[in-house]
């Protein structure tokens, strides 16, 4: 089927046959492979090559997602379905972020030294992991990376640098890099913004452009 806003799937390990249903407003050949605490930690045990995806209905009206992937819950009654990693029989929102699995293999961000382990092979492509052998094992944890501007020795500011605003938490101030240039992380090019100012920028054909965000602690 061509014409198709998303889609309805169903993975199903095939070691321990537990299964989880989602939805995906995108194409089946995207890269996504879906959401779910207890579906992603089991798709990082047992792997990729472990899995089969079934789409069960294809959506033509993404508006209507939310509401086809409700019926096939239900219709399992995934929450209470021991067969099935779902946690409920309502739609997440389709806000959790696709897990993607990389075709280039690159060095292990964790360790620096080994290359990253190999997923599967399939039509002639191989996928690779986000860590080595080892780092999977040790379930080591990839550090956030740090901005560019607070590597610089910038801190950001309790207010914005525009409008004055006095900011409750940390999340609610970007650094801008003021002549556009995010390699140009001099402190003199770097300016705290709040999020209503983010909004105004763009508006007044600024060249200000938002840096790295700040890692979660």
């Amino acid at each position: 089927m061509e014409n198709y806003a998303g889609f309805i799937y169903e993975w199903t390990n095939k070691v321990n046959k537990m299964k989880y249903i989602g939805g995906h407003n995108g194409r089946e050949d995207d890269g996504y492979i879906g959401g779910g605490k207890k579906f992603r930690d089991d798709l990082h045990k047992y792997g990729l090559i472990n899995f089969k995806r079934k789409i069960l209905e294809y959506v033509q009206d993404p508006t209507k997602l939310k509401d086809r992937e409700n019926y096939y819950l239900d219709l399992v009654d995934a929450k209470d379905n021991p067969e099935y990693y779902n946690m409920s029989n309502k739609s997440s929102g389709l806000r959790v972020r696709p897990l993607k699995i990389q075709k280039e293999r690159t060095l292990c961000p964790i360790c620096n030294q080994r290359p990253v382990a190999i997923n599967l092979k399939k039509d002639g492509i191989t996928y690779y992991r986000s860590k080595c052998e080892t780092c999977i094992k040790k379930n080591k944890k990839i550090k956030p990376p740090v901005p560019t501007w607070q590597a610089a020795g910038y801190k950001k500011k309790a207010t914005c640098d525009r409008c004055g605003f006095r900011a409750k938490y940390s999340a609610q101030l970007l650094v801008y890099y003021v002549d556009g240039n995010l390699h140009n992380a001099n402190l003199r090019n770097l300016k705290t913004v709040c999020l209503n100012c983010t909004v105004e920028i763009p508006k007044q054909d600024l060249p200000w452009r938002p840096g790295d965000l700040e890692p979660d602690r």
